[in-house]
């Protein structure tokens, strides 16, 4: 029996199965959100999946004033190490081999914008 042909686009339906997946890591890891990533690999259209922890406040504080030092992706690639279950994560998304290297790029990509703030909503007159 051959392999299914994947798309080279999610559906919906993939999404919100890894959205469920997600969720149920944030009941198992104890934390309030899991983040997902996933990569579609250009050869054969494989979905390379990684989850991330959502990170502490004290994670995220750090972060932004590495972001302010040097940089979002020096930043970024500090909190993927740290908030990557890799026991649920494809490998790829940390091995360090070069070949995987554009995966753990999106990973630290995805770690940048999980730090959310809500801006002052207080305007002078």
């Amino acid at each position: 029996m051959s392999d299914p042909i994947l798309s080279a686009e999610l559906t919906p339906e993939e999404l919100a199965g890894y959205q469920d997946d997600a969720a149920a890591l944030a009941v198992k890891y104890k934390v309030s959100k899991v983040h997902v990533y996933v990569a579609i690999a250009p050869e054969t259209n494989e979905r390379v999946v990684g989850f991330l922890k959502e990170p502490s406040y004290l994670q995220k504080i750090v972060a932004l004033d590495k972001i302010a030092t040097v940089g979002p992706f020096m930043a970024g690639d500090e909190l993927r190490e740290v908030l990557t279950i890799r026991e649920e994560s494809d490998p790829r998304t940390f091995d360090i081999s070069s070949n995987c290297d554009c995966y753990r790029m999106g990973m630290t990509g995805a770690c940048i914008p999980i730090i959310d703030m809500i801006k002052n909503s207080f305007k002078k007159k």
